[in-house]
């Protein structure tokens, strides 16, 4: 292999590699704008963000915003209602599910089956779908 090939195919290499990296980097950004805009499902600025689209894309009016403030309220608040009896729901799906399962499951599945839901718990702690535990000095509300 001569030297000018040589050349070409490192060009070649570095180009696929930067190329790469920038893909990268675009997916990472976009993925990371648009959690910033969605937030986690209840973050308590709902109705704000409401607001705003509302105001922005209509181009609303202050007599409007303030017509319009108390029904965008009662509405996140029937849409968080609906989130926490929906997650109530799954919760109690999943465990039912868990219950049927643990018992056709070696001690060693179970301990592994454990060790999986207490993963998922943290993951979903983390990202704003569960709330933090109580502490344990406390008994929960």
């Amino acid at each position: 292999m001569n030297s000018e090939l040589k050349w070409k195919l490192a060009f070649a290499f570095l180009l696929v590699f930067v190329a790469g990296g920038m893909s990268g980097a675009f997916l990472c950004i976009h993925g990371l704008r648009y959690h910033m805009m969605l937030g986690p499902p209840h973050s308590g600025d709902v109705p704000d963000r409401m607001r705003e689209h509302l105001r922005r894309t209509l181009g609303l009016t202050a007599e409007q915003e303030k017509k319009i403030g108390p029904i965008v309220d009662a509405t996140s608040a029937k849409l968080e209602t609906i989130r926490v009896e929906t997650a109530e729901r799954v919760r109690t799906v999943m465990e039912d599910s868990k219950n049927e399962i643990a018992p056709l499951l070696t001690a060693e599945q179970q301990a592994k089956l454990d060790k999986l839901e207490s993963e998922h718990r943290k993951m979903m702690m983390h990202h704003g779908f569960l709330p933090p535990p109580p502490p344990k000095d406390r008994p929960p509300p």
